[in-house]
């Protein structure tokens, strides 16, 4: 042996330590051996599913684990290996019914063997069997009591209470992006024809803590200001469908403000999301559907009510071409019988008028000639040709009597047919003579 052997007798402080020294091996086989003693046979063990995996040669590594919260750590945790072997026996036992397939969040009940994985030193449950009734009877306890704890609060139908948009142009599609059942969805709208505008919120519909991170994802949606929220995922077994059966997914739609319509694909019965959601169908392609129909009912609602407008449109007019020409009709009717007899009043009145003009005309003419004759009385001229004269002075002032002139004055007189200038040497009134006091 050499000087580091175990077997070299120890020194110093070591010397005292007379126990046995074991080498990995022979302390993990002594620790089969108690597990062994302790579990001789195959043992049932039920916890939630974590971290599952698969190998390339199909086998299927997890922990079972005390359920917790999607945010928490379990209190225990048991690693579990499922040979490829054993896994196409439990596939058998699950088979494509509602029990369906092991995925992370799921409670089970399995059985197996326990013991120790001596390469990695750690104990392990080799599962070989399951139990579907125990995972089924779980998941209806808790959809059960979920649905219970809804109607309790008043939100079964809260979300169902919320008017659909008449066109949702605006959808908010909820849903692993790269998945089968985003793809289905948008190839229905893009094949519709019709201007979507498509929010996709990324979100995984399936695993542990996928329930918490879908309710998320409808937050987020409802902030988008959709006009509708498109909650989908493909088809599954009753085990993946597990996040649209939790609470938190429940409530989140529920209490959405805006109205979800939810795609899921069921193998047996609707999930507690449908339930409460505004519209289900059974499909991403259904879900998709839905809304161009919608979207087409609107454009065939709207096309039928222009169609009404321009046939009431057409009628009106027809019937007030047809009012009109009656109308005119009836005024043509009226305007002539009202133009010929004012025709023969204006007949009447313009033979009255001839007469009656006759008649004036000779009055009036001989009126005027009264006129001008007694206009020719007073001409000034006939005056003086009578012998009569006009005088003015100097200044143009017309002398009408003898007072107004003071001798010496010039005087203009007018004759008949021609003008004398005098001078005053005397004026004699025929009312008396001047004298000095004059």
């Amino acid at each position: 042996m050499s000087e580091l052997g175990c077997e070299d007798a120890p020194t110093g402080a070591a010397a005292e330590d007379d126990g046995a020294t074991y080498d990995v091996a022979q302390v993990l086989d002594r620790l089969a051996s108690v597990v062994g003693d302790a579990f001789p046979e195959d043992v049932w063990v039920r916890g939630q599913i974590r971290n599952l995996s698969k190998s390339r040669k199909g086998h299927v590594y997890f922990d079972l684990a005390t359920p917790a919260a999607a945010d928490g750590s379990p209190d225990a945790a048991l690693p579990v290996v499922l040979f490829d072997w054993f896994r196409k026996i439990v596939n058998r036992i699950l088979g494509p019914d509602a029990a369906g397939h092991m995925t992370d969040g799921v409670e089970v009940r399995i059985r197996g063997p326990i013991s120790i994985y001596a390469a990695r030193g750690q104990l392990q449950l080799q599962m070989r069997a399951i139990d579907p009734s125990y995972t089924l009877s779980k998941l209806t306890d808790e959809r059960r009591r979920l649905l219970a704890e809804l109607k309790a609060a008043g939100l079964l139908e809260r979300n169902r209470s919320l008017p659909l948009p008449t066109l949702p142009l605006r959808v908010a599609l909820v849903t692993s992006a790269n998945s089968a059942a985003a793809a289905d969805f948008r190839e229905v709208l893009a094949r519709s024809g019709i201007g979507w505008e498509l929010l996709v919120v990324d979100t995984p519909v399936q695993g542990f803590g996928s329930d918490q991170r879908i309710a998320a994802a409808l937050a987020a949606a409802c902030e988008q200001a959709a006009d509708v929220i498109a909650l989908v995922r493909g088809g599954g077994a009753r085990t993946e469908m597990a996040p649209f059966d939790s609470a938190a997914v429940a409530h989140a739609v529920a209490q959405s403000a805006v109205p979800v319509l939810t795609g899921i694909g069921h193998e047996i019965d609707r999930s507690v999301a449908d339930i409460v959601a505004k519209l289900a169908c059974d499909t991403p392609t259904a879900c998709a559907t839905a809304l161009v129909d919608r979207a087409r009912r609107f454009d065939r609602a709207t096309l039928d009510l222009w169609r009404n407008i321009e046939r009431a449109g057409a009628h009106g007019f027809e019937s007030a071409r047809w009012q009109l020409d009656g109308q005119h009709d009836l005024l043509a009717t009226r305007a002539g019988a009202h133009l010929a007899r004012h025709r023969q009043m204006l007949g009447s009145a313009a033979r009255r008028l001839r007469l009656n003009s006759s008649h004036t005309l000779e009055t009036e003419r001989r009126r005027l000639e009264a006129l001008a004759a007694q206009t020719r009385a007073y001409d000034p001229q006939r005056t003086l040709e009578r012998g009569w004269s006009i005088t003015r002075d100097t200044a143009g002032r017309l002398i009408r009597s003898v007072r107004e002139i003071a001798p010496g004055a010039r005087l203009r007189t007018r004759l008949w047919d021609g003008t004398v200038t005098s001078t005053a040497v005397e004026a004699e009134s025929t009312e008396g003579s001047w004298s000095d006091d004059d």
